[in-house]
């Protein structure tokens, strides 16, 4: 079923779906916090301790997600971990008190985190062999950009359709998000393997079964580690480009709309076209490795930062502050589309890719946890042009990090192959 390479695809693009909205109601803050405020009768205090919840509960969760993604069907799991979700949104529609959406954002991290993200992850890898997992990581990361973009620009449109003083906008925006989770979990349930090696095309299946003994042998994996702090480096950058907002107004004095308007381009757009591009990379040039690719592009990356270190004291032209950003963004949601490709091109075995996908998510996206306390600090203690430089400098180490580690990746990766040639040879 899983060999016929239309239906490959259309799988990649549910699962890829499915993965990227089901976060879409646990970060409703991001697009409708005012809303949410105004109808839903609260403050903005008790917002950022809704959006904490489900923060803290996802890092506790993401390495359990890895051990679930072993050992359970995946159809079993992302269908009714997007159906679940569907039906929390119901519950959130009707604008409940404080304590029970405290409940609801631990309910989210359960579904989307501990259901369904080392799960989404593992079965799109499965859907092709070591050699494919740049293209499939990149297209993953892409289509799931695009199902976030088209999702919200409907919603947008959904909300404006009501007077501003109606409570119903927001509920309906709710709704709609809820309706599509149980839709893509229906979808899932039809398209979906669930989640024997044997469904990878040119796959060797692993006759080995998931045991929680192994959870010590992917630590002592190098390549858990080196993959780990690869992402830790690249997340690192994606967080540090939420503040090119503020940093092209504080800076070189654009309006809060066009700055707006560049934050869409970043955030959105670049998200869905730049992580896919990453893949044809590794597919059509003669660097196929998705490890080399990062490396090059943190290279990029590296001299894009020094560019903004230089030009941070004495901004002069604004194109070029956009020029930068938008480089570096690219860079980096390139790197995003394909980091989750690492450990298949490491050729981690198949019974024990949840795990480290789960262990990955721990330390990779430990950003998540001190970059916006540490640049917050920053703001609002130190003048724009000294705030600005750390970050800057925060993420060239965070880039000379993934350099280093890439490096040490593609080593072990070219050194195993060797050993397999040599080996085949005798």
């Amino acid at each position: 079923m899983q060999h016929s390479p239309w239906r490959r695809w259309i799988t990649l693009a549910i699962i890829s779906f499915s993965g990227g909205v089901s976060f879409d109601l646990a970060y409703l803050r991001y697009i409708y916090q005012i809303p949410m405020a105004k109808f839903m009768g609260f403050s903005n205090t008790e917002i950022g301790l809704i959006m904490s919840t489900f923060g803290i509960t996802a890092i506790i969760l993401y390495a359990p997600s890895g051990v679930i993604a072993d050992k359970f069907s995946h159809r079993k799991m992302i269908t009714s971990a997007m159906i679940i979700t569907g039906l929390l949104g119901f519950i959130m529609a009707t604008y409940p008190p404080l304590w029970v959406m405290l409940l609801i954002q631990v309910a989210f991290a359960i579904t989307t985190i501990l259901m369904l993200w080392s799960v989404s992850i593992k079965a799109a890898s499965m859907l092709g062999d070591s050699s494919e997992q740049g293209k499939i990581m990149g297209w993953m990361e892409g289509l799931r950009g695009v199902g976030v973009m088209s999702l919200a620009v409907f919603t947008m449109w959904a909300f404006s359709r009501f007077a501003p003083d109606d409570a119903n906008s927001l509920k309906t925006v709710i709704m709609i998000y809820s309706v599509v989770y149980i839709l893509l979990g229906i979808l899932c349930w039809f398209f979906v393997a669930d989640g024997t090696s044997q469904n990878a095309p040119g796959a060797v299946a692993d006759k080995k079964t998931f045991q929680l003994s192994d959870i010590l042998s992917v630590l002592r994996i190098s390549t858990t580690w080196y993959c780990s702090l690869i992402i830790f480096g690249v997340y690192t950058i994606y967080a540090i480009l939420s503040y090119s907002t503020n940093y092209l107004t504080e800076m070189y004095g654009m309006s809060l709309v066009a700055a707006s308007y560049m934050g869409i381009v970043i955030n959105k757009i670049f998200r869905a076209f730049c992580g896919p591009l990453g893949g044809i990379i590794t597919t059509y040039s003669r660097v196929k490795s998705p490890t080399r690719v990062i490396q090059i592009l943190s290279v990029v990356s590296a001299l894009t930062l020094a560019a903004l270190l230089a030009t941070n004291s004495q901004p002069q032209s604004v194109a070029i502050g956009i020029g930068l950003i938008l480089l570096l963004a690219f860079t980096c949601y390139a790197s995003r589309g394909l980091y989750f490709a690492c450990p298949g091109e490491a050729r981690t075995p198949t019974f024990i890719m949840g795990t480290t996908v789960g262990i990955c998510s721990v330390i990779g996206f430990l950003p998540d946890v001190f970059v916006y306390p540490i640049v917050g600090h920053w703001q609002d203690t130190l003048p724009a042009a000294e705030a600005y430089r750390n970050m800057w400098m925060m993420g060239l180490c965070a880039v000379c990090m993934v350099i280093v580690f890439t490096f040490l990746l593609f080593r072990k990766i070219k050194g195993e192959e060797q050993c397999r040639s040599i080996t085949s040879l005798e």
